[in-house]
Formats: C-alpha cells, structure tokens, sequence
C-alpha cells in the first residue's frame, strides 16, 4: 500500500527525528568498516595495512559523488523551506542524471588506473596485491554506490531519514555475510580473500540500489519527476554544480590531506600502516555522533534559512554544537580508559598497541575539537555560505595538517604521534574560524533558493584548484623520509 502524502512544515521537523537515525545509519556504516577491518585482521595483518591505504581513496571516490548529491541535497532543502516542492524535485532529478554520468566516467576511470596508482606507493608486495585487488573491484564497480549517495540524499532531505538507517541495515548484513564465505570459506564456500570482500560489498550496493528504488517510488510525498527527466532545465544542472562543486570542496581538500599524509605513514613501516587503520576504525565511533549532528544541522539549517528563520537557525546550531562537543569527549575519555581491551581486539603485537597508546592521549583534545568542522561547517553549507569553508579548509589542512605532519612526524622523528598532533591543530584552528564566520552572521545572505545563474567563477576556481591538489596528492611519495 502506497505511504500517504504528508504536508508538514519541514522546519517544524525535530532535529532528533533527522539526527537520530543518521547516528544509527553512520554507527552502522562504521560497524562495517570495522567488521571489515576485524575479518581482514583475522586474515592477514597486511591486508589490514593495505586497507588503511584503499579507504583514503574509497572515501576520495565517495566524495565525488558527494559534490553532486550534497549540492542537489542543500538546494532541496531550502526550497522545501520555501514551499517550491516542484523545484525541489526537478533538482532531485537533475542530481541523478548528473551523477549517473560522473559515475560512469569515474568508475571507467579506477578500473584502468587502480593498478598505476597503488604502483606509485612503496608496498610490501603482498600489501600492494591487496590493495590493487580491493580498489579495483570496489571502484569499477562503484556507480551502484553513487546511485545510493544520490538516492540516501534525496529521501533524507525530504525529511525520511529512518529509511536510509533500514537500508544500511541490510547492506550491513549482506556485506558480512559475504566477507565470512570470501575470507572464512563457510559451507564450502571458495576462500577469495580481498578480492571476495570487495565483490561482496559491491554486490550488497546492488541490492541497496534497487532497494532505494523502490522506497522512493513507495514514498509519495516525495515529487521526484523522472518522466521529466529530459526536459530539466540546464539552470538546475548548473545550480546544482554551483552549490556541489564548492560544497565537497572542503570535504575533498581534506580527504586529499589525509592521502599525503597517508603517503608519509606508508613510509613508517606495515605496523604504523596497521595501527593507523585501527586507530582510523576505533575512533570513528568517537566522532559519529558529531558528524551526525552535522548532518542534522545541515538539513535542519536549510529548512530555516529558506524559510527566512535566520535567527532561529543561530539558536539553534549553538545548541547542536554544544552536545557534540559534550559527547565527543565523553566517548574518547572513555576509549583511552579501556584502551587496552579495545585495541587488544584488533591486534596482539606490542609495537602496535605501544604506538596506539601514545596517538590516543593526543586523540583526547583532537577529538573534541574535530566537532567546530563537523557541526558549524555543515551549518554554514546549509545555509549557501559554501565557498569560505573551502578556502579556509585548503590553507589549514596543507599548510598546518600536512606540513606539521612532515616537520613534526618524518623530519623530527615523531612519527604517528607527531602527524596526530598537527591534526589536532589544524582542527582547533580551522574549527574556531569555523565558529568566528557563523557568530559574524555573514552566511545570512547567502540563501540559495533563487539560484539558477550559470557556475560561478569562484566555483571554478575551486575546482580547479582541488582538481591540481588531486593530482598532486595522488602522485605518491616524492621524497625519502
């Protein structure tokens, strides 16, 4: 039986009803990246470390899906505000035919490169067949999963972010069933190692895919015109370029960072590659909840500003930010407590656990601090201020994040320990500036529910610039420690 219209006031909907399952969903996603990690370390240690390397450039690939459905997602937002419910969904549409074709390309891309890239870094051989093994089916494959960020997008900012939270729920139970046949070989199953793991998570975003399908087609206060698909106006293309092609950008710059920085880890030996992967595994379970309010905040802010409800949007991301922050340090106060028997599970070696200590008492203000990105950054986005995050993001993540993870852990020797400290100070850094722009009221004026000129200049400067960081970041090593 279809599911009836509804016509609430989007800004009238709780933050608790658009958080709450998108903690449950980002605690679900990360559970199975953790089971992963746990499987594979049951497996091989080095596919553990060849992991740590694959899923810097598994997230750059999500990311570049993200730039179309997260502009499609803040312009929807803020229409629904508005009352335009057909504009809303004409940029529901023009997101899909755009990631439908960046997928495709992008996807092409990975398959042909993936073994090139992984040669560019100095691997253990077995580490570099994993890794080449893993990125090539994960991202060959990988337009299933950018028909589920699009689709996830479009069903969230239409207010029904409890169906994306069920959807994960069943990819979560597939993709572990599938990597206890591929890594255990389970009722005869044939053992396939990395490359099984990789086949059963895409096969569990093909089965997501059509789930999503259906849910959309099901909910019918969604407008999602696909018979209109060949009649959008180019203006919604270009707006929704506009706001995406900015908007990932931090997030891309960022991602790009780690990738660096991952390249002078990969410098440090398979056992700093390892405890890198596990502490990257431990801790995301501390930030989710921030990255969750985040979410929340960014949804709940473009219902707000496209409503004109300016104040009310700086009340409340105030609010938001002060319980992420809370409950951030809760969580990792708690994991250096009982860090013993946390990373006991993932590894036995001393050197590891030893190294994994020393990066968790830096974790207790790095943490924390991660939650002024986390929280205000979305909120700005939500409300169209997208362009500011991402030049401030480029100067501090490169010229703090990476160049103190250089000085302080390959030149003076600290190691991990140093790349985490000047992590931690990018984000208070970045995070207060954060918190500067949202208290100086200048993203009030930045509402994009009129937006429909051609890609601006600044946009295609940002792009341009983190197409070359891209190339750059990718490159591999370049130097010898």
């Amino acid at each position: 039986m279809p599911i009836q219209r509804s016509n609430t006031d989007p800004t009238r909907i709780p933050i608790v009803q658009l958080v709450w399952p998108l903690l449950i969903e980002n605690i679900l996603r990360t559970s199975l990246m953790s089971v992963d990690t746990f499987m594979l370390a049951r497996y091989s240690e080095k596919a553990v470390a060849a992991m740590s390397l694959v899923n810097q450039f598994a997230f750059f690939i999500q990311l570049i899906y993200m730039m179309v459905s997260i502009g499609a997602s803040i312009m929807i937002s803020q229409n629904l505000g508005a009352g335009k419910r057909a504009t809303a969904g004409l940029v529901g549409v023009g997101g899909l035919v755009l990631i439908a074709g960046l997928s495709i390309i992008l996807s092409t891309l990975v398959a042909l490169f993936a073994t090139p890239l992984i040669a560019l870094y100095k691997l253990d051989p077995e580490v570099a067949l994993y890794a080449r093994q893993f990125l090539t089916i994960y991202g060959g494959f990988s337009f299933f999963m950018a028909f589920n960020i699009g689709q996830s997008s479009i069903v969230r900012s239409w207010g029904h972010s409890y169906d994306p939270m069920w959807v994960n729920v069943i990819s979560l139970v597939l993709t572990v069933c599938g990597n206890a046949l591929c890594l255990f070989g389970f009722f005869g199953f044939p053992i396939l190692g990395v490359a099984g793991v990789a086949g059963s998570t895409v096969f569990s975003q093909v089965v997501v895919c059509g789930i999503y399908y259906f849910l959309i087609k099901r909910r019918k206060d969604i407008e999602l015109p696909l018979h209109k698909m060949a009649h959008i106006p180019r203006s919604v293309y270009k707006a929704v370029m506009n706001v995406g092609i900015p908007t990932v950008g931090e997030n891309l710059s960022y991602n790009l960072s780690q990738i660096a920085i991952m390249t002078m880890i990969t410098q440090m030996g398979t056992d700093t590659m390892t405890t890198f992967g596990i502490l990257i595994t431990v801790l995301r379970y501390v930030f989710m909840p921030g990255v969750s309010i985040g979410s929340g905040t960014q949804i709940k802010v473009g219902y707000l500003v496209g409503a004109g409800m300016h104040d009310e949007a700086t009340r409340r991301v105030y609010k938001y930010f002060t319980v992420g922050f809370l409950i951030s340090l809760v969580f990792i106060v708690l994991v250096v407590i009982m860090h013993q028997s946390i990373l006991g599970i993932f590894s036995p070696k001393p050197n590891i656990f030893v190294l994994a200590t020393s990066v968790l008492l830096v974790a207790v203000i790095h943490e924390p601090g991660r939650n002024f990105n986390t929280i205000f950054i979305p909120a700005l986005k939500g409300a169209g201020d997208v362009h500011f995050p991402v030049y401030v993001g480029i100067a501090t993540m490169w010229g703090i994040s990476v160049l103190g993870a250089w000085l302080l852990g390959v030149k003076l020797g600290l190691g991990i320990v140093g790349v985490w400290i000047a992590m931690t100070l990018d984000e208070w850094l970045r995070g207060i500036i954060m918190l500067l722009r949202w208290r100086s009221g200048a993203w009030k004026s930045k509402c994009l529910v009129q937006l429909t000129d051609a890609i601006t200049v600044s946009s295609l400067v940002l792009f341009v610039i983190t197409c070359n960081i891209s190339l750059y970041a990718l490159s591999g090593p370049t130097t010898n420690g």
